[in-house]
């Protein structure tokens, strides 16, 4: 009688970790994934850095340039320097949109595509894992935009200071900076990604989530704007662009105080999305995750 030797087995011998840090490997991928391509990640950071650059050049050549608000009884007398800062948040928005369009709108809805959800769902991922991975990983990417970009500039304007007292007065710059870099992460990071889980097709995704940030986000702001409502913080910049307003006052914007609708009712529209946005993104992985092979609990 012959013996059956089982020679391809081997036992796991590696590092065993725990479950709970599934999530950590999924936002090492997306992180990698962002960076491999120079038109994915690479090209909004070169966005990002060139407004840094021409921002902080602005700041140094014309750092005393005194400018007039427009405002009637309300003016008044701003440094460029002062108005650097909160002026050029809006293009590290561009940029973070245009990382939306190369890479956030597109994860899911290229997992979906795919198959992945096959791989990540019989190696025992569970939603939460795809979904608090991706959205870590994605919003790393995002923040190295809307966080580290603008922190810079903010610590250029503190090295610019004439005196300790200017410094002083300035320090408020870090925390004003560091929260509207944090509001721009979150809606950056999940609403783009909440776009790619409603549709399985990656074009489709990308162009939903363009129409809806430059249509849809049109017609909120117009609508925001004749209700004198935070309904138009329903787009993304015009939202961020009414808190940046009631942080620095920077009256000489484009639109002025028309901008401004209200601290306290934007910032409840703009965690009112980020929300829902989670919930889209949880409910449409759950669902594949269901409808999938392997998937655990």
């Amino acid at each position: 009688m012959s013996v059956i030797h089982d020679l391809g087995y081997k036992r796991y011998i590696g590092t065993r970790r725990s479950p709970s840090t599934r999530w950590l490997v999924i936002m090492r991928h997306q992180i990698a994934t962002g960076w491999k391509k120079w038109w994915r990640y690479k090209l909004a950071l070169g966005m990002a850095f060139i407004t840094v650059c021409i921002a902080g050049g602005l700041m140094y050549f014309a750092t005393n340039k005194v400018v007039r608000s427009i405002g009637g009884a309300n003016d008044v007398m701003l440094t460029m320097a002062d108005l650097v800062v909160p002026l050029s948040f809006k293009f590290f928005c561009t940029s973070a949109f245009v990382l939306s369009l190369t890479l956030g709108s597109t994860v899911v809805a290229s997992d979906t595509q795919s198959g992945a959800f096959t791989f990540y769902f019989v190696r025992s991922i569970r939603p939460r894992d795809y979904v608090l991975g991706k959205i870590a990983g994605y919003g790393v990417l995002v923040a190295t935009i809307v966080i580290i970009g603008p922190l810079l500039l903010v610590g250029m304007r503190l090295g610019l200071s004439s005196s300790t007292d200017e410094l002083i007065d300035h320090l408020s710059l870090l925390p004003k900076m560091l929260a509207l870099g944090v509001l721009a992460t979150l809606l950056y990071t999940t609403v783009p990604l909440a776009i790619s889980a409603l549709l399985p097709n990656r074009r489709f995704a990308l162009a939903l989530w363009a129409a809806y940030y430059i249509i849809v986000g049109g017609i909120f702001t117009l609508v925001g704007l004749q209700t004198h409502s935070p309904v138009g913080a329903m787009d993304l910049q015009t939202g961020l662009q009414s808190v940046m307003l009631n942080m620095f006052d920077p009256k000489i914007l484009r639109g002025g105080p028309n901008f401004d609708m209200g601290l306290t009712g934007t910032l409840i529209v703009i965690f009112l999305q980020t929300a829902v946005a989670i919930g889209v993104i949880w409910f449409q992985v759950s669902r594949d995750q269901k409808t999938g092979v392997g998937g655990s609990s």
